[in-house]
């Protein structure tokens, strides 16, 4: 049986900078995910400056292809308009070269990789004991699950779990406009939204809500003018509620770590991969150290609620006749957690 001090299972972001942490702080680890890298993945690819600037804190030099955009446009309803140009312009990657970049800066410090499919952990002696689809099993103090909504460890843990909510995407030839779109309206479910993000290479258009279907997406993508192609999903998970163990960690979207109200979900992942790594280095318990982004997830559920509810839509709406005001707004959450400065 193979023995490390930690295993992580999952290579995206999340699952990459935790290995690189530890890996620099000195901790035996190795990576394991299914996939062939470099590896597509259902994301707009959108950074806020906030995300860019934790990342460099984590993964100093790192080097990453992005296309810089810095005018947004919101459509509410397809009766309020709003657009703008922000101070500082969102990055938008495309994840499968990012991701692919990421998890070689693991490797360069030194850090394992594996290719394989997790299926499901016990623990035995007072250790945890993955076991692989291809039999192998690997011994451990820690497992760490950053692989994905669709989470086998998060499974492993609450056999019941919701996946949450189902975006879909496609990619379409650039359109030669620079900008961002984003179209809220209440003929979506809960938490809708459609988006269009323009990469170096092509534009990724979505759309996602409680109840999307292939037949609703390309509905959505045929009111907005979007030619039927290629789609692609994946679920987003929501919810942090899944029972806590000391030495079973869930980050990035294993965890339900993506915003409530955006679904954005690179910061988050990248601060849970952060706050992993120091719990394992620390002795420290996860939700010891992860407790402010706990309790900033109860707080956008309660928003998110209002958010995408008639009386939300109505500010919205009326927002959209004060673009300085939404400017504002919108650069105050890409900065930071929180509209004020402290």
């Amino acid at each position: 049986m193979k023995h490390v001090d930690v295993l992580i299972v999952g290579a995206g972001p999340a699952g990459s900078v935790c290995g690189y942490l530890l890996k620099k702080a000195g901790v035996d680890c190795l990576v394991v995910d299914h996939a062939t890298f470099p590896r597509d993945k259902v994301c707009g690819g959108g950074l806020s400056s906030k995300t860019c600037r934790l990342l460099d804190q984590l993964v100093p030099g790192l080097h990453y292809d992005y296309n810089t955009v810095g005018h947004i446009r919101l459509s509410i309803d397809n009766k309020a308009h709003c657009e703008f140009d922000t101070k500082e312009p969102l990055r938008i990657v495309q994840r499968k070269h990012f991701d692919h970049d990421l998890l070689k800066q693991y490797i360069s410090v030194g850090g394992a990789f594996q290719q394989a499919a997790f299926e499901r952990f016990e623990e035995q002696n007072g250790q945890i004991v993955a076991r692989l689809k291809s039999g192998e099993e690997i011994a451990c103090r820690y497992l760490v699950g950053a692989d994905g909504s669709n989470s086998r460890v998060r499974r492993c843990l609450k056999p019941d779990t919701e996946r949450g909510i189902l975006a879909m995407e496609q990619y379409v030839e650039k359109s030669g406009d620079n900008g961002v779109d984003v179209v809220l309206s209440q003929s979506y479910d809960t938490g809708g939204y459609f988006f269009r993000f323009p990469n170096k290479a092509f534009d990724v258009v979505g759309f996602g809500d409680v109840s999307t279907t292939p037949e609703k997406f390309r509905k959505v993508m045929r009111q907005n003018n979007i030619a039927d192609g290629k789609a692609r999903g994946a679920f987003i998970y929501l919810s942090n509620d899944y029972p806590m163990h000391d030495h079973v960690i869930l980050i990035g979207d294993a965890g339900g770590f993506a915003n409530r109200c955006t679904c954005e979900g690179l910061f988050d992942a990248f601060r849970t991969a952060r706050n992993a790594a120091e719990a394992i280095t620390s002795g420290r318990s996860f939700r010891e150290v992860n407790a402010p982004i706990f309790r900033k997830m109860k707080k956008e559920e309660r928003l998110s609620r209002v958010f995408f509810s008639s009386f939300g839509f109505a500010i919205l709406r009326w927002l959209c006749g004060h673009p300085g005001l939404v400017r504002w707004a919108f650069e105050a959450k890409m900065k930071r957690e929180t509209f004020f400065k402290k």
